[in-house]
């Protein structure tokens, strides 16, 4: 049947379609996203499915908020499935498309390095190979892939006479694939597709976009989501590039890529050594591929009570795809347990190590070559640029090269960095990062030199600098006097920043005692800075709205997005002061009514629950905080948000409105969120006492 089926199929796109499909299959067909492998695995050789996750959506103010503040009801069964699923594939979302439109247009979002482009190249390489109707695992509607990477083709879309989406196809996409100048097209090929809803139009990269064109590309991308509504629509970015989009329609149903859990490490780097052994090897020994792949594993997985940097590293899949390069070339050698310190490594195996391995001489010295790196990142930083113009970039590498080594010219340099360390990328005649955080980290290396802290003062609220901003923080040895610089200015987007860069330091660093002062002084400044908010919402009875900012500062402590959802493991490491600080404030602005102790007094002292599921009791417990009435469990929207007689002990919080989940799923993290209080030894009276 599948045989016929496919044997349709393969007859049905007979001609442009097919010729097309052979086109845009060879830019997908390696592993290719971080540019870093000492040899190119073919992508659907390691690929592994990133979960997806989709529980609050915007509403029309742009807020991501839960679905029942907008009525959504036709997403409770995409929610539940997701519950029985346990993870919320593409496939699904394109399956479910084809009943319901609102499907049609999707948002992917995640910080950098999750996989947002490796995704979508899949995508396009399941869809161009015949794949899709060979595996029944995908068994989702026959689309025509179309991938446009939008740092490539913003300026043409940024311009006031921007091309609509079917000429942007025809006269740009397709001749800038391999073959694809030479292709015939029959007329109206790609508005007829477009209008029939057979075209599956991936836009990567959104924050890419410079930002003075970021709302002229949006308002492009909102026209052709309204003009071609019947086709399909994903576009990817990471979450504070997309807070910056200013189209009215905006894509209806955003995504976050969820981290790579165990299961999907594990299988990631045994399809990787299995390539590499076979890269290396005559003779395919994969005996000796699942036995470094174990080993590897093994150093990454979680240490009870304890903290492994490398466990976190590896549910982000382009430090896993570092780690196992790294653990391969030098298989003897300790793993980087910090960040800045993973990025460095491979920056040096790409400039010293494997130039050595290839038998090339290199035009400077490793570290000489990083100088230059680190100066032109920093340039591209400053314009605002993924890529660089090629006077300007040779001009500017000139100058660079004439402090170290006058006899070295900029296009060798070049040209022995995109051929042997690849961390430089040609496209066209022009240059970028393997991936942007490479620059970025470069940037911040340069910016650390050179003692240029400035930019990053003047930049701080600025989205693109932002990872940048993290990146410099980490290389700090002792990173209080900038952290404090940030809390000094006394803004919201500087407190959240100071935190994040108290995150990623603290949790990498140790310290001297002298430091280790600074940083505890230091601890306690971020955290009043950090709930002050919070505390004058609570103060002011101001319950709906201190919910949702309870939410956003828990979300960010376990290291999400604003717009996630928790899940069963994000509180089992929760900072447990974080926690205290957080249900003391609940408790001493509603007189010990509210709070995750009081709901935790209930459910496990009153009721006897447990970490373990109980539906009888969840719902005798949902029944006497006021979640559930008769025997539906309430909308978010019809909770108390007023300090009343008749308001029930525990009714808040509810963290970030998730009470749309009361009935499906918020269980799920609320049974971790009290054994956690457990742990912590947070309790009613431990909280009024301190209050």
């Amino acid at each position: 049947m599948w045989k016929a089926f496919t044997e349709t199929i393969t007859w049905q796109l007979d001609g442009t379609d097919k010729k097309y499909l052979k086109c845009q299959a060879k830019e997908c067909l390696q592993l290719k996203t971080e540019g870093l492998n000492t040899f190119k695995p073919k992508l659907s050789d390691v690929f592994v499915p990133l979960e997806l996750s989709g529980n609050l959506f915007p509403d029309s103010q742009g807020r991501l908020t839960p679905p029942v503040l907008q009525g959504f009801n036709w997403r409770r069964n995409l929610t539940q499935n997701e519950d029985r699923q346990k993870d919320l594939s593409i496939w699904y979302i394109l399956r479910k498309a084809q009943q319901n439109p609102l499907y049609r247009s999707l948002v992917i979002i995640s910080k950098g390095g999750y996989g947002k482009t490796t995704l979508v190249r899949h995508i396009t390489y399941i869809y161009t190979t015949n794949n899709l109707y060979e595996q029944k695992a995908y068994n989702a509607p026959k689309l025509l892939p179309v991938l446009l990477y939008l740092r490539k083709w913003q300026d043409l879309i940024a311009d006031e006479k921007a091309p609509d989406l079917p000429t942007l196809i025809e006269k740009h996409h397709l001749p800038s694939l391999a073959g694809g100048d030479s292709l015939k097209l029959p007329p109206n090929w790609a508005k007829n597709h477009l209008d029939d809803g057979t075209m599956l139009v991936m836009l990567d990269g959104f924050d890419e976009v410079k930002e003075e064109w970021q709302k002229s590309v949006s308002e492009w991308i909102s026209q052709q989501l309204k003009k071609y509504s019947n086709s399909f629509f994903i576009l990817t970015s990471r979450p504070a590039g997309y807070h910056q989009y200013q189209g009215e329609n905006k894509p209806q149903t955003p995504l976050f890529v969820k981290p790579l859990n165990e299961d999907l490490q594990n299988r990631f780097i045994e399809k990787w050594y299995l390539s590499w052994e076979g890269h290396i090897s005559q003779e395919l020994d994969p005996n000796e591929a699942q036995r470094k792949a174990a080993h590897l594993s093994q150093q990454l997985k979680p240490i009870e009570n304890e903290i492994n940097p490398l466990s976190d590293f590896a549910t982000i899949p382009l430090l896993l795809n570092m780690i196992v390069n790294l653990d391969a070339n030098y298989p003897q050698e300790k793993l980087p347990s910090r960040r800045t310190d993973l990025f460095l490594s491979i920056v040096r195996l790409q400039l010293g190590n494997r130039p050595l391995a290839k038998q090339v001489e290199m035009p400077l010295e490793p570290g000489e070559s990083q100088q230059v790196l680190q100066q032109l990142a920093l340039l591209m930083m400053e314009e605002n640029q993924t890529k660089i113009e090629p006077d300007l970039r040779l001009e500017n590498l000139t100058n660079y090269l004439a402090c170290i080594d006058e006899s070295v010219s900029a296009i060798n340099f070049l040209k022995k960095i995109e051929e042997v360390s690849e961390l430089l990328v040609k496209i066209d005649d022009q240059y970028e990062f393997a991936h942007k955080n490479f620059q970025e980290y470069l940037a911040a290396a340069e910016i650390k030199r050179t003692k240029q802290e400035q930019i990053l003062y003047a930049n701080y609220q600025e989205q693109w600098w932002q990872d940048t901003i993290l990146l410099y923080a980490a290389q700090l040895k002792n990173p209080t006097d900038f952290i404090r610089y940030l809390l000094n200015l006394n803004t919201n987007s500087a407190t959240q920043l100071a935190y994040q860069c108290f995150r990623e330091t603290t949790r990498q660093l140790d310290p001297e005692v002298e430091v280790k002062v600074k940083l505890k002084s230091l601890s306690t400044a971020v955290k009043n800075a950090l709930y002050q908010k919070i505390e004058q919402l609570l103060k002011n009875q101001q319950f709906k709205d201190a919910d949702y900012e309870t939410y956003r500062v828990m979300i960010e402590t376990v290291g999400k997005e604003e717009g996630e959802s928790f899940d069963t493991k994000d509180f089992d490491t929760f900072p447990c002061d974080d926690l205290r600080t957080l249900d003391q404030l609940w408790v001493k602005y509603s007189k010990g009514k509210f709070g995750f102790s009081a709901q935790k007094k209930i459910y496990m002292d009153e009721l006897g629950g447990t970490r373990d599921y109980n539906k009888e009791i969840w719902d005798k417990f949902c029944d006497r905080i006021g979640w559930r009435k008769g025997r539906w469990y309430v909308n978010y929207s019809d909770l108390i948000f007023e300090l009343q007689d008749s308001t029930p002990v525990g009714h808040l919080p509810l963290i970030g409105g998730s009470g749309w989940w009361i009935g499906g799923g918020c269980w799920t993290w609320f049974l971790s969120l009290t054994q956690r209080l457990v742990n912590c030894n947070i309790s009613p009276h431990a909280s009024q006492r301190q209050k």
